[in-house]
């Protein structure tokens, strides 16, 4: 009797998968699904062999719902795994700033589109996030700090689950190392930049950023955006710590009066004493002119900076 019940319930089985198998799945509906989705083909068959070539809507919605099933429980699978490389990336708007650092297990997920998409969505999060917040009224940067659960994407989906879903996807563990936001000072702006320059078109990543406070009163020879991105750049090189004061320069005149041929009438030169092994912004040989401290660039260009910051890949800074 048992063994009856038992060969029956297998012929059921066996013809509900035949007949399942038997539905015919156009290519054509195939390729739309997979392209609407972005999964694979494997799931978008399914798909459309359950709800059929005419209910798109369902088919979509059922492989959301499974994805971020399996993207919950790969989630949890993965989640004791090293997760070494990965991008930094930095986006500013006017007065505020967000700055994200997403790792994975490989530099191939790393260099993929997807995890670039993601860290996007991630970043725009935070400075949305961040632009309603009140400014900083010192002459630092203010920092904010936010859990991944706090924010939404544009659809207003919980970060968390897109994290989630991409895990899935991507099948690599991924984390939100360091999720941070700055405001202004009064009467700065922000600046941005990364290295190596990665990223997409609205956000720059890489192993390093770095983010800049400035001040210009006056238009110099470069626009503000460039020489922003020279002492970016400056910054994420020399790797300095503080921001320091201005070096003192010193008047050479003296020195020179008893030279044969000098012109007592002559301007005096003015030198500044530069340091190789200085760690303060203000203070250091600036890095595409070392005659100068970057004091005295930003200084030609009616400009200077109130504050820094610089992040690389993996630091605990």
């Amino acid at each position: 009797m048992f063994a009856r019940s038992a060969f029956v319930r297998l012929l059921s089985t066996t013809g509900r998968n035949f007949s399942e198998a038997e539905k015919k799945v156009s290519k054509e509906a195939l390729m739309a699904l997979r392209k609407r989705t972005g999964y694979s083909y494997v799931n978008c068959r399914k798909a459309l062999v359950k709800f059929g070539e005419n209910d798109m809507d369902n088919a979509e919605k059922w492989l959301k719902e499974a994805a971020e099933k399996e993207g919950w429980a790969k989630a949890a699978k993965l989640g004791t795994r090293v997760t070494s490389n990965g991008l930094v990336s930095v986006v500013t708007e006017n007065s505020s700033a967000a700055v994200v650092e997403l790792s994975c297990e490989t530099d191939f997920v790393a260099r993929s589109g997807a995890f670039k998409d993601l860290l996007t969505k991630i970043t725009n999060s935070a400075l949305i996030q961040t632009k309603s917040q009140s400014g900083s009224n010192g002459s630092k940067l203010q920092e904010f700090s936010y859990e991944l659960g706090d924010l939404s994407d544009q659809d207003g989906k919980n970060m968390r689950d897109v994290l989630s879903l991409a895990i899935g996807k991507l099948g690599e563990n991924m984390a939100v190392k360091r999720m941070k936001a700055y405001k202004a000072p009064e009467g700065t702006t922000l600046f941005g930049a990364s290295h190596p320059k990665d990223g997409t078109d609205q956000v720059p990543m890489g192993r390093f950023i770095s983010l800049i406070a400035m001040k210009q009163s006056a238009p110099g020879s470069i626009s503000s955006q460039q020489l922003a991105g020279q002492i970016c750049q400056h910054i994420i090189g020399m790797s300095p710590e503080t921001l320091g004061e201005a070096a003192e320069s010193v008047n050479n005149q003296d020195g020179l009066k008893s030279q044969e041929g000098h012109d007592p009438d002559a301007e005096p030169v003015v030198v500044t004493n530069l340091d190789d092994s200085e760690t303060a912004l203000l203070r250091q040989a600036f890095m595409l002119n070392p005659s100068q401290s970057v004091h005295e660039y930003l200084k030609s260009h009616n400009a200077n900076v109130l504050d820094f910051v610089r992040v690389e890949l993996g630091s605990e800074q």
